[in-house]
């Protein structure tokens, strides 16, 4: 019967004397039973050096554990008749033939299952250490919402040591006000079909620092279900200086707006090759027809000389003009317009805009000279 088991079974007197190995030890550790019969476990099983305890001892004290303890396999490392020597799983259970004691130790390679777990292991620790020096706080949590992992950005975000927040509430990172609010948006989330949600789509998201001080943040939050057990990750940002910045850009565009917007001159701004991209309420009533300018090239546009004798001239100076400021070259030509009947004459200023070594735009200015 034992013969026939897939699984080395090495049967031991006290002292760790081998008076009986089944086929699978040769199979697995390549001993004859001849070879290993009379020996010392420590021939299959030597010590190692980073282990106190002698293999014989080993037996001894694991044998006489409870049966819950003996049923546990320890990792040992076997050595093989080759020289190669094996990570194994060893089980020990105490027994008796006639009136002898013996230990029934079985043996099993467990080889891929550490190189699993070492791989397994090794991923685990990139992981963390990939999160914990992260830009972005990682804050997670379990069910409860109790802080389970709070990486190096989560502790100059928000002014704790990790060791500060563990296992302590949420709660503590936002303010009193907005936490009735975020507790129903999280419980939303759990109950979704969604792996993860960007959280600050639908409100702002706010947090807490340590000295009270709040602060908008953007946020990320996924869900895991691991061991049957729900634990939701944060990726926050804290985005107040963007904001600010975001803010300060506006204020400053709106400002620009209302300048060209209301300068009595004409202005318009073009792209290198003469396409109206921005003009100005006084640009725009120079134009024989009301419609719109952007996107014609302005040369092409209604507020030239109607007069089919002079309009293609006027148009081939105009485009000269501001071709050569698309090459980086300022300019300036008079046109004749026409609106209501009444001929003007335009005096037209390009000058070239440059971003780095080439040509951005170009800034047309027109000042009236005369009207005839």
């Amino acid at each position: 019967m034992l013969d026939g088991l897939p699984e080395a079974v090495i049967v031991t007197a006290p002292d760790g004397q081998i008076v009986f190995v089944n086929a699978a030890v040769t199979t697995l550790l390549g001993y004859a039973a001849t070879e290993v019969a009379g020996q010392s476990i420590t021939m299959l099983v030597p010590q190692q050096s980073d282990r106190r305890a002698d293999p014989v001892k080993w037996l001894s004290r694991w044998a006489a554990e409870p049966d819950f303890e003996q049923s546990r396999f320890l990792d040992l490392i076997a050595q093989r008749r080759d020289g190669r020597q094996m990570s194994v799983d060893v089980r020990v259970r105490e027994g008796r033939i006639g009136s002898e004691r013996r230990f029934f130790i079985t043996v099993r390679d467990n080889t891929a299952r550490r190189q699993e777990q070492a791989a397994l292991k090794d991923a685990n620790l990139r992981a963390a250490r990939i999160l914990m020096v992260a830009e972005d706080a990682i804050v997670s949590v379990d069910a409860q919402e109790a802080i389970q992992d709070f990486n190096l950005a989560a502790e100059r975000m928000f002014g704790y040591r990790a060791e500060e927040v563990f296992g302590k509430p949420l709660s503590m990172l936002i303010p009193p006000w907005a936490r009735n609010a975020h507790e129903g948006h999280v419980a939303e989330f759990a109950a979704s079909k969604q792996p993860s949600r960007m959280m600050s789509e639908r409100q702002a998201v706010i947090g807490q620092r340590r000295s009270g001080e709040t602060f908008t943040l953007e946020a990320t939050i996924t869900k895991v279900m691991a061991g049957g057990a729900l634990t939701f990750t944060a990726h926050l940002r804290d985005v107040t200086q963007r904001n600010h910045e975001r803010d300060r850009a506006r204020e400053h565009e709106r400002r620009i707006r209302a300048v060209f917007d209301h300068a009595h001159t004409a202005i318009a701004l073009l792209s290198p090759d003469g396409q109206v991209l921005e003009i100005n309420s006084a640009g725009a009533a120079l134009a024989a027809e009301d419609g719109p300018l952007k996107g014609v090239r302005l040369w092409e546009a209604t507020w030239l000389d109607v007069d089919v004798h002079t309009a293609d001239a006027e148009a081939e100076r105009l485009r000269l003009a501001v071709e050569a400021a698309g090459r980086g070259f300022p300019s300036e030509v008079s046109v004749h317009l026409m609106r209501t009947l009444e001929a003007t004459i335009l005096r037209v200023r390009l000058t070239p805009i440059f971003d780095d070594a080439h040509v951005a735009y170009v800034l047309a200015e027109g000042r009236i000279e005369a009207k005839t």
